[in-house]
């Protein structure tokens, strides 16, 4: 009963403040208020001769032509095209303007703007009404070709080679063919280069702006687009692209492939990680229960220490193979996504992020050479991050935690963070743990956290002294006169 009043009497407290920041606001926005109408106001000198202001362009309402005319890629370029014949050495000076302009088609525009559906026969017979429209493209790999621009050419547009990518059209109503033009291929296809072995038959996906109809034959038209991004989507294991069964289950979820080559480890987090991190995270989520095992035969806390390809010296190993962890959770934190275009495309507005303590076999030492005082060791445990999309019940938000965990999830990368005990005088040195990304974790020791284990251990401390009591009263009563005693 104390416990409820005293909870009562925080919610009240509570309440107050809260009322009372309200209406400190209102009075500060009012007092602010009167000020502005107190003060004169001063008419601004007309310019008659001055030229009107310029219209903001309106996106929600433009179309993907008029965009690519506002960003200087309009009908000069457009009449280059020739419909109905193979691709033409003129035509190259517009097909590297389209690339070098369609960098700036950011996201969200190419997600308003695209047409899943693509009527093949339709954009053969009448190319010009549909010119730069951009459709879902989804097929396989037929051929690779860089194309090389001539040395003059390389300083003028910023770039030194392209690529053309044949693809076989996935269609329900029939098949096509496409060439692609892009700017740059996934890398794991430049170090393994090999058509006949390798890249070809390689699912894959993109946007495609619509060039030109390259011929009309039946059925089967041919087709010229241009992209910013080929995404690469494997179907099975393959060794000499870097492919393994866990990358595998993450494409089946719609992942990019191609995105996991932007990580890079013992970094903070870049820019160019921000895609693939909320696809793994998106992907992993989807994934069935059942494909939510390790990939890995050993456990976290047993890679850590491995001394030559252990997942603290050969991250990239391990990348986006499902690893098993248990640990103590010592703190959660709600991180809440800003990017509306994240939101939008992924479905997601915040994850939490777990910092849990794993054994470890050995300690783990850092220290710059002959500065003892930079030493920090890590004697019986290490902390490793995990993210997951929703938290279960008995785990919530805190930093003085003490939940025992499980979870299996996806290893991204090795993340380097600011921490007290790393970064205590010295404000740049930063921890290095590894991150994984997960689609839920487990509560092992069914409680709420820091709440609920100081309510266990303040009890512990009652009864230690209760009974410590009744011994000392057992002792002190066995001492008296037994003609006391009744």
């Amino acid at each position: 009963m104390t416990n409820q009043r005293n909870r009562s009497k925080a919610c009240a407290a509570v309440l107050f403040l809260a009322m009372l920041i309200v209406w400190s606001v209102s009075v500060g926005q009012l007092i602010a208020q009167e000020a502005l109408d107190e003060k004169p106001v001063e008419e601004a000198p007309v310019d008659v001769e001055a030229a009107p202001p310029a219209e903001t362009p309106n996106f929600e309402t433009m179309t993907a032509r008029e965009f690519f005319e506002m960003i200087d890629f309009g009908p000069s370029y457009l009449e280059a095209f020739i419909d109905f014949q193979p691709q033409e050495g003129s035509e190259q000076e517009a097909v590297i303007r389209a690339l070098t302009r369609i960098r700036r088609l950011q996201p969200h525009r190419i997600t308003r703007w695209l047409k899943l559906e693509a009527p093949w026969a339709e954009l053969a017979a009448n190319p010009e009404e549909h010119r730069l429209e951009i459709y879902l493209l989804i097929g396989n790999v037929t051929a690779v070709r860089e194309k090389v621009l001539p040395a003059e050419a390389v300083e003028r547009v910023g770039l030194s080679s392209y690529y053309e990518v044949d693809l076989a059209l996935d269609d329900s109503k029939g098949e096509a063919t496409a060439t692609i033009v892009v700017e740059d291929i996934p890398r794991a296809w430049k170090v393994a280069l090999d058509p006949s072995k390798n890249v070809i038959g390689q699912p894959v996906s993109c946007p495609g702006v619509f060039l030109k109809a390259l011929s009309k034959e039946g059925a089967k038209p041919d087709l010229l687009f241009a992209t910013p991004k080929i995404s690469w989507h494997p179907s099975k294991p393959n060794a000499a692209l870097g492919v393994t069964s866990a990358i595998v289950r993450l494409s089946q979820q719609g992942m990019d492939i191609s995105e996991l080559s932007q990580i890079r480890d013992r970094t903070k987090f870049e820019g160019m990680e921000r895609e693939p991190f909320y696809q793994m995270m998106t992907a992993v989520s989807r994934m069935p229960f059942d494909e939510q095992t390790p990939t890995v035969g050993q456990s976290v806390s047993e890679l850590m220490l491995l001394p030559k390809d252990g997942l603290m010296v050969a991250p990239e190993k391990y990348r986006g193979e499902f690893l098993h962890l248990s640990g103590l959770c010592r703190r959660i934190t709600r991180i809440e996504i800003d990017d509306e275009d994240i939101r939008d495309r992924f479905g997601i507005d915040h994850y939490f992020e777990l910092s849990i303590f794993v054994p470890i076999p050995a300690p783990i030492v850092s220290q710059r050479p002959g500065d003892e005082e930079s030493r920090r060791e890590f004697s019986n445990d290490y902390p490793v991050l995990v993210c997951v999309p929703n938290l279960p019940q008995g785990l919530a938000v805190g930093d003085q935690l003490h939940a025992s965990v499980q979870v299996t999830g996806a290893f991204f990368k090795l993340w380097a963070y600011r921490t007290p005990f790393m970064s205590r005088g010295d404000y740049n040195r930063r921890q290095i743990s590894p991150l994984l990304i997960a689609a839920s974790v487990q509560n092992s020791t069914g409680g709420a956290g820091f709440e609920t284990n100081q309510f266990a251990m303040a009890m512990l401390i009652i009864l230690i002294i209760v009974v410590g009591m009744g011994i000392a009263l057992g002792i002190l009563f066995a001492r008296k006169p037994a003609s006391r005693r009744r």
